[in-house]
């Protein structure tokens, strides 16, 4: 089973898993944020992993190289989880919608699908429009 965590500095975990639960309301999420007078994060990162040792643990932060992800990084020799930087919408969306768990072959094309989805519309609407 997929236990996918959201990690972020401030709210933005927090507005995705909104979002998400938006589309799929019956999405189980767990949210940590980092705020600046917070220094428990690793507590509760930790306490998130051991918790759901059981479950194929997805952790998604927010900024490659942030303290966030860093912290996490940091907890890749202790605890058996998958860790994706850079998080996105449609990246977790697809996750979550997953009913098998999610593997390193099936996270790697979801991370190059959602990549494709990154783009800069006014391409586009020239391309459209030109014709």
């Amino acid at each position: 089973m997929n236990h996918i965590v959201l990690a972020s500095h401030s709210k933005m975990a927090e507005g995705i898993a909104e979002t998400v639960k938006f589309f799929l309301p019956s999405s189980k999420l767990t949210v940590l944020e980092q705020t600046l007078n917070d220094n428990s994060l690793e507590r509760r990162m930790i306490n998130v992993l051991e918790t759901n040792a059981d479950k194929n643990i997805i952790v998604f932060t927010d900024l490659y190289g942030g303290s966030v992800n860093q912290a996490f990084f940091q907890q890749l020799n202790n605890y058996r989880f998958h860790l994706v930087t850079g998080m996105n919408l449609a990246l977790i969306l697809e996750c979550a919608m997953m009913n098998d768990d999610v593997n390193e072959d099936s996270l790697r094309d979801i991370i190059i699908e959602a990549r494709n989805q990154i783009s800069y519309m006014n391409d586009l609407f020239k391309t459209i429009t030109d014709n």
